[in-house]
């Protein structure tokens, strides 16, 4: 009868996989696994994407957490690559993301989720709240508005941050996951033009969150900036039509000049620049801008565009 009752349960709770990459943090990465850990949900699967680590994560993860999931990558893809590998590799229905550095607050986000998903068969993505660790309240960078209004209720958006989300395995393979080229920061983004192109929804949550401190560790100096204007280049030109690829560009990278300047890390926002126009015309080829119809409805939802 027991026996009988366990698999009406799991029946009843679908697969969930909870996918975390790391590199060179397994203190950080330990922590963030305690916390996924005191889930109270039935069925699930834990899967750790580990981009190229050299300091024990994969002998930390396989001695104190023998019930997750443990890739080692032989090369670093970032979090975009890392991301889409824990994807492959899952079984789940629905796949939930958090960044190593990163807190799940609560016990039963996982049920959260299949409740929201269930209720809206064109619900692509929930993007979760992400709160500051010292105080609770929402980090301003990450709210999906232009105005960055924290709103303590549910409401659709045009994109989310990836220190916490969901999405539905099956369509994140089918639009194409993360787009590895971009290896890390506004993937995000460029996958959500994707989502909201094929018709579905990205829900931000105020009933799940994630504490996130933003940690430096195995991060480069500076490094943020050779991103930021690349990435923020490439992905203007892969979606956006022309008024907005040259406003987006122009504004981004003057802002990008100014952090580079103040924090003497020129050399990367100099590297960013050459880097993006080298790899322009590769960008390029899989230009796929914005319907008007896509357009009028980001910005329905408080995206934005010029910047």
């Amino acid at each position: 009868m027991t026996d009988k009752k366990n698999k009406d349960t799991l029946k009843a709770s679908p697969l969930i996989s909870l996918i975390i990459v790391s590199m060179n943090r397994k203190e950080i990465l330990e922590r963030c696994l305690r916390s996924v850990r005191s889930q109270v949900y039935p069925n699930m699967e834990i899967i750790v994407v580990d981009n190229a680590s050299c300091d024990g994560t994969g002998e930390m993860v396989q001695g104190m957490f023998p019930e997750a999931r443990y890739f080692y990558l032989k090369s670093n893809l970032g979090p975009a690559g890392g991301r889409n590998c824990g994807v492959r590799n899952s079984r789940g229905e629905f796949c939930v993301f958090i960044d190593d550095d990163a807190l799940i607050v609560g016990d039963d986000v996982l049920k959260q989720v299949v409740k929201y998903f269930r209720s809206d068969i064109r619900l692509g993505c929930i993007a979760f709240r992400i709160v500051d660790p010292m105080d609770g309240e929402e980090i301003s960078n990450s709210i999906p508005r232009i105005d960055k209004k924290s709103i303590q209720k549910d409401y659709e958006c045009s994109y989310f941050c990836g220190a916490g989300f969901a999405c539905r395995r099956i369509l994140f393979l089918e639009i194409g996951m993360f787009w590895e080229p971009l290896f890390y920061y506004v993937e995000e983004l460029d996958f959500s033009y994707r989502l909201v192109s094929s018709g579905y929804r990205i829900l931000r949550s105020s009933a799940i969150s994630v504490s996130h401190e933003k940690t430096l560790q195995a991060r480069v100096k500076g490094e943020y900036i050779y991103y930021g204007v690349r990435n923020r280049c490439w992905v203007a030109a892969r979606n956006l039509p022309w008024i907005y690829v040259f406003s987006h560009i122009f504004l981004w990278c003057g802002y990008y000049f100014v952090s580079a300047v103040r924090s003497r890390h020129l050399f990367f926002f100099l590297r960013g620049i050459r880097d993006a126009i080298i790899g322009l015309s590769e960008v390029m080829k899989s230009r796929n801008c914005l319907s008007r119809g896509t357009m009028r409805k980001i910005k329905a939802l408080s995206g934005r565009f010029y910047y």
